[in-house]
């Protein structure tokens, strides 16, 4: 019970800390209205290139900083940002609302950077060279170089190019000309909004009044008269007439902002002198490009357009959330729901005809007492060893158990993200929900794996050690492989690092928090009563024959993963390229329908590959089959192989290597995990259920 109530109290404080991190308010999360001639800046975002995936602190770079200073845009850090290495920063770049402004400096009071020093020269040229990408955001809106309103764009990138490289020589984009898209409004929302609150207020007031006593009620109706008479009935009174004067005025337009485009260009200025109205796209009369060489003073400078657009602020995020391909996802679906239903044909005709035509010969050979009873009975032979406990049984309740927490996070978290509540306007959402559910379901591990060992063993003494083991078996191999990646990019300055207080914060929530509900489920596990196996295990185990090739263990492990790869391969592709080509992704629906058919498929070929090996009188089947249902992640880790040879040909550099090896091993771990789970948990029912319908005849 103490091991209860610290749990319990470690598990309040988490989901506090927790709401803290996702109680932040993210602007365009809803509608935004700003007058004409209202002032909006922008926020920087960290630098990334699809060469490295090295994010960096966009003030680590030679530019100039606002002039009050740098500090975090609003409270937009959550711990899935802090380990994506995002970082939103206050910008020098100020925008007046509909006002055109040509030339404006963005390096005040100075006017200027520099002079460029050896170190930032070298800093430059790398970035460049490495085809790092600035990010911005306006109103939650990310930039991009490409144009929002051309409907034959495929896909949108955020961000643009730090410079170029040409003849030898590195250039830096310095100028900039934002077009900033808006959508009139009459503020409708702000009024929405303003009558919610305003209604609270009133709803507030009329409950407090109501807790008053007589003569408490008297002086506040005094003070009230004093001050103007603002009683209740009043009160909404006076609301009443605003709103009918609001009515009767004529609502001042409003905008919202709906795209946020940036064309980039690289302009010599010299420090000191005015700035001359130069256009970067003039074929007439082509700037000379700012060089990068010690010594020079960079001048940062900007012009703003602003752009009337027909685009809704509901539509805004549909021009970055385009992805090429979109009838291949739904052949993707039609491909996978084939599968599902030859692979059902399949099965219902083994356990339709098949088992039952087995049964029927086997209470006929028991009846006639034949002695060729082992040539026609096959797996009915293993009646007394099917059930029988696996070596390594602690290991497979291990990985049972953080299978089955790692297919409910996948699940839920895609089933998240497919209602909506995972948006890419909020960054770091995603990857954060699946931290907090994943040590919130740690719960369900120690549970299942408990469980399992319970039924395996006859018996739960020693449960303690299989939650234990449990606990630090796949947090332990995640840390493990984040510690020395997190150790590698420390010295590099990159944010790919996560800080040193971050980093123990997450250890302390692991031994805190996830450990402890570890031990929960597995306790609570044990009130549970031992599943009966239908049938009686014999003391003397039986000897396993030579398997044929049809039933070898290798052959069905590489044959069992090939259908359930099949079925994700396209959806992978496009999810792969999403998350190291830095495109947005938010088809989570076809994620999700795509999981579920290959968790089905899945399921289906255990049944038919462990009927496989039961035929060849072969009744390890407890290990095999998780073996099986994991083998798609063998197909998964060769095509993450395939994909860095070809799509990151790019990639280059030891750590940028070490990044996206690292990150998807964790992926893979947690596939297989899962993956091989399925696979077991059908195996073992349908097991289960043939061999009591065996003792039933």
């Amino acid at each position: 019970m103490a091991l209860l109530r610290c749990s319990l109290a470690a598990t309040i404080a988490f989901i506090l800390l927790a709401s803290g991190v996702h109680s932040y308010y993210v602007p365009g999360t809803y509608p935004q209205e700003f007058y004409q001639g209202a002032s909006i800046s922008g926020q920087v975002n960290s630098l990334t290139s699809f060469e490295t995936d090295l994010p960096y602190e966009y003030y680590s770079m030679p530019f100039c900083q606002p002039p009050e200073g740098v500090h975090r845009a609003g409270n937009a850090a959550n711990l899935g940002t802090v380990i994506m290495g995002i970082k939103l920063l206050n910008s020098q770049y100020n925008f007046t609302i509909m006002k055109h402004e040509k030339g404006k400096n963005a390096c005040n009071p100075q006017g200027f950077y520099g002079p460029l020093t050896d170190k930032d020269v070298k800093k430059l040229k790398m970035l460049i060279s490495q085809k790092y990408r600035i990010n911005m955001v306006l109103d939650n809106l990310p930039i991009t170089a490409q144009d929002l309103l051309d409907k034959n764009q495929e896909f949108v990138r955020p961000g643009f190019e730090l410079g170029y490289q040409e003849d030898g020589k590195y250039y830096i984009f310095n100028h900039l000309q934002f077009n900033i898209l808006v959508h009139p409004t009459h503020g409708e929302y702000m009024r929405a909004r303003q009558g919610f609150r305003d209604a609270a207020v009133l709803d507030n007031i009329d409950a407090r009044r109501m807790l008053l006593s007589k003569k408490q009620l008297l002086a506040a109706g005094a003070s009230e008269a004093a001050l103007g008479g603002s009683s209740s009935g009043g009160g909404r009174q006076l609301a009443a007439d605003d709103a009918a004067k609001g009515a009767a005025a004529e609502p001042e337009k409003m905008y919202m902002i709906v795209g946020f485009e940036v064309s980039p260009c690289s302009i010599k200025r010299t420090a000191g002198k005015p700035i001359e109205d130069i256009v970067c796209d003039n074929i007439d009369r082509v700037p000379t490009p700012q060089e990068i060489k010690e010594g020079e003073k960079v001048m940062y400078t900007y012009d703003v357009y602003w752009e009337v657009s027909d685009i809704k602020w509901a539509s805004r995020w549909d021009s970055y959330l385009r992805m090429p391909g979109g009838k291949v996802h739904w052949f993707s679906i039609m491909n996978s729901v084939l599968i599902v239903l030859v692979m059902a044909t399949l099965v219902a005709m083994i356990l339709i005809r098949t088992v039952r035509r087995d049964l029927a010969k086997y209470e006929q050979l028991m009846v006639d007492g034949s002695s060729d009873m082992k040539d026609e009975a096959g797996w009915k032979l293993l009646t007394g060893d099917a059930f029988r406990a696996p070596t390594n049984g602690k290991s497979l309740a291990v990985h049972f158990g953080s299978g089955v927490q790692m297919l409910l996070v996948s699940l839920v978290t895609l089933l998240l993200a497919t209602l909506g509540f995972l948006s890419p306007a909020s960054r770091g959402a995603l990857l954060t929900t699946t931290i907090i559910l994943f040590v919130l379901l740690s719960f369900v591990a120690g549970g299942s794996a408990v469980a399992l060992w319970g039924v395996m063993v006859r018996t739960y003494e020693g449960w303690v050690g299989v939650a234990l083991h449990v606990s630090f078996f796949l947090p332990g191999i995640v840390m493990l492989i984040f510690t020395v990646l997190n150790i590698a990019l420390k010295h590099t300055g990159s944010l790919g690092a996560v800080p040193a207080g971050i980093y123990f914060t997450i250890v302390a929530i692991w031994f805190l928090v996830s450990v402890p509900l570890t031990f929960v489920g597995g306790f609570m596990a044990t009130r549970l009563p031992i599943l009966d196996y239908p049938v009686k295990t014999n003391q003397i185990p039986r000897q396993i024959p030579p398997a044929p090739l049809v039933a070898h263990p290798v052959l069905l492990f590489f044959s069992a993963g090939i259908l359930p790869f099949g079925t994700m391969f396209i959806e992978l592709y496009f999810a792969m390229t999403s998350l190291w080509l830095g495109y947005f992704y938010y088809l989570f629906g076809f994620v999700f329908l795509i999981g579920l058919l290959t968790i089905i498929i899945n399921c289906e070929i255990a049944v038919l590959c462990t009927y496989v090996q039961l035929c060849a009188e072969d009744y390890t089947w407890w290990w095999q089959s998780f073996y099986r249902g994991g083998s798609v992640a063998f197909y998964v880790a060769l095509y993450a192989i395939g994909f860095l040879g070809s799509s990151l040909h790019n990639l280059a550099g030891f750590l940028p290597m070490l990044t996206y090896l690292s990150y998807m091993s964790i992926m893979i771990l947690g596939l297989y995990t899962a993956m091989g789970t399925v696979g077991f948990l059908a195996s073992f029912v349908f097991v289960y259920q043939i061999f009591a319908a065996v003792k039933q005849d």
